[in-house]
């Protein structure tokens, strides 16, 4: 048994090397990623690429909505959906600062309600710290105002107690959505 191993490892590391053997090197004009997080530290990695195209405008005020809805997959991850908001602060900010044009909003519901729970109703519920405590005071800290479906507190069995200091409960995501949209914001789903 210990030689069929043998062999099979001999014989994948064999594929692998001829196969970085036909790999081209990059020349001099091609650049390797360089994932960085400027403003929300440790979240939402970007790749700064100044000569691509569409790049947000700092003379242009920008409101957006993100919709939350998607749980993460365990009670021991990171949501998701707040890992694409960070990488939004990220991408807009300058200097290593939020981005003074860019007002974001996030409305949490559905499997994501979890995210929003205080460090000792998540403990008490999941048996472990709450993945999304250090990237939602981040965002607060970064200018990211964050909302709670409080149908969604009442659907998941949660209690309105046990919502973080940091997120608001609103009467529902669906309305919060609506108005915000009279207000100009555009909403983006994740």
């Amino acid at each position: 048994m210990p030689t069929r191993s043998l062999s099979m490892t001999s014989r994948t590391l064999g594929f692998v090397c001829c196969w970085l053997a036909g790999v081209p090197a990059l020349s001099a004009d091609e650049k390797a990623a360089r994932w960085d997080a400027p403003v929300i530290d440790g979240y939402g990695y970007i790749n700064p690429l100044p000569g691509a195209a569409l790049q947000p405008d700092p003379a242009q005020h920008y409101k957006v909505v993100f919709d939350v809805a998607k749980g993460a997959e365990s009670p021991h991850a990171v949501n998701r959906g707040l890992w694409h908001v960070a990488r939004t602060v990220n991408l807009f900010g300058r200097d290593n600062k939020p981005a003074p044009n860019l007002d974001i909003v996030v409305v949490i519901h559905g499997d994501a309600t979890r995210s929003v729970l205080n460090d000792d109703a998540y403990k008490a519920r999941f048996s472990a710290e709450n993945p999304d405590a250090d990237l939602l005071r981040k965002l607060e800290a970064a200018g990211v105002k964050v909302y709670v479906c409080g149908q969604a507190i009442v659907d998941s069995g949660y209690y309105y107690q046990n919502v973080r200091d940091d997120v608001e409960v609103v009467l529902a995501a669906v309305a919060a959505e609506i108005e915000l949209a009279t207000q100009g914001y555009v909403l983006i789903s994740l």
